[in-house]
């Protein structure tokens, strides 16, 4: 072979070389910007895009390396969804609300519950702002700067706040600092309880202590009294003497009335009053109530009168229990109307929209039993106590009359009791009526108690 031919080999051969090198180079350059929006696409967490088969060369083993790593990095994603889908479920759940706040009050986390105590508007989502723009509460905030200003204390701060709103709701707030992060940032957790029920039923159960005192030491106090001016020589006085033995018997009926009145609420509240429920007549109840309490209403100047609608379903209810109901009502409507006034007591078929009101399924399942009176009617800021044990708008006139305080508690257990609930209306100087919603005879089974 020439020297020509030699060269002309050598330069054939080495222009191949070049031009698989270059075309490997490029190969290698669109592999690796796949690898690389691969990579790109992993750390966002958007859809990887799809890869070649690996070569056997080290970028194929550098694509293998990858797609092991995005493995395991979806699986971590996957467990981290989970985990945060667990806390938000968990959260969503609670009955209390939840805040995290950082170091400069801003809310890193919250739940549905916290935002409705927090009386935040509906959209209105506190993520990302400061505490102080959802509440102006001074005591909550103050709270906040205590546990704050605790340094490295773990111990939480709790306090009983009136949160504003007009809901009138009291919150037991407990704020707790958390350990510090791998960042060294500080956060908080505030945790509100709605206590107001509770509150409720504290001041409900001072309020009775006070008044079940109260209303026994007034006859136990005439009683030991009058007696006490017998023994001293009254009863030498026979006039005298039968004046204050009337007295004595009257303040020992009011006595047993009480203790009697005490005795039939508990026993409906634990329950243990059996009702002998059958197919009662509501027209049958009413005129039964009328005949014990016509000659009071004589007496006082007040009509009685009845309307029941004619197609009034049969009661499923204890006779005597019902009947012993009204008698509350009606008599208590009789007191609080002056001479000339009306007791009107009504039956009818409750509709699916009154019937929707209570606590119990809606439909032609009740009967309402209502009782109305020309009375003095009763304020609006006092109806929803009205049903408290010993709760007396007129106090000084409830004892005048002969009343316990514990009549239309008592009225309000026996409906409960057969599953059914009662609603008041009243306006003042225009009456009051009672309405009573008790399960129609054939849907027991329906009724839910409150």
């Amino acid at each position: 072979m020439s020297l020509f031919g030699l060269n002309l080999f050598w330069l054939v051969t080495l222009a191949v070389a070049i031009g698989i090198a270059l075309r490997q180079r490029r190969r290698a350059r669109a592999h690796l910007r796949l690898l690389s929006e691969f990579t790109e696409a992993l750390a966002a967490g958007e859809p990887e895009p799809p890869l070649p088969p690996p070569p056997t060369d080290s970028l194929g083993d550098l694509q293998v390396r990858l797609r092991r790593a995005a493995a395991a990095e979806r699986q971590r994603l996957d467990a981290v969804r989970a985990a945060q889908h667990r806390l938000e479920e968990v959260l969503g759940g609670m009955i209390e609300g939840v805040l995290l706040i950082d170091a400069a009050g801003t809310v890193l986390l919250s739940n549905n519950r916290a935002e409705v105590l927090l009386d935040l508007p509906r959209g209105d989502l506190p993520l990302g702002r400061p505490l102080i723009e959802l509440t102006r509460n001074p005591d909550l905030h103050q709270l906040v700067r205590e546990v704050m200003a605790g340094g490295g204390a773990q111990r939480p701060f709790v306090r009983d706040l009136q949160l504003d709103g007009g809901k009138g709701l009291v919150l037991q707030v407990t704020a707790t600092p958390m350990p510090s992060g791998p960042d060294g940032l500080r956060s908080f957790i505030l945790v509100f309880h709605d206590v107001s029920e509770t509150k409720r039923l504290e001041r409900i159960r001072r309020d009775f202590v006070a008044n079940v005192s109260h209303e026994l030491r007034t006859p136990l106090a005439a009683i030991g009294g009058y007696a006490e001016t017998l023994l001293g020589g009254a009863l030498d006085d026979p006039q005298r003497g039968r004046r204050f033995l009337a007295i004595i018997e009257r303040h020992t009926v009011r006595l047993g009335r009480l203790v009697d009145d005490l005795l039939t609420l508990s026993d409906l509240e634990l329950g243990r009053t059996e009702l002998r429920r059958v197919a009662l007549q509501a027209d049958d109840v009413v005129e039964a109530t009328f005949e014990v309490l016509r000659n009071k209403a004589v007496r006082a100047g007040i009509a009685l009168t009845c309307e029941m609608a004619p197609d009034t379903p049969p009661l499923d209810a204890d006779e005597d229990r019902l009947e012993q109901a009204l008698v509350n009502l009606v008599d208590n409507a009789i007191k609080y109307t002056p001479h000339g006034g009306q007791v009107t007591v009504s039956a009818r078929a409750a509709d699916g929209a009154r019937a929707s009101e209570g606590p119990a399924p809606a439909g032609d399942g009740f009967v309402e039993v209502a009782v109305s009176d020309t009375g003095i009617g009763v304020p609006p800021e006092d109806l929803p106590r009205l049903t408290e044990r010993f709760y007396r708008v007129d106090k000084a006139r409830s004892r005048e009359l002969g009343g316990t305080g514990l009549g239309l508690a008592i009225v309000k257990h026996i409906i409960q009791a057969h599953g059914g609930w009662m609603r008041i209306e009243s306006e003042l100087g225009r009456g009051t009526t009672v309405r009573l919603y008790v399960p129609r005879f054939g849907r027991a089974e329906d009724a839910v108690p409150a």
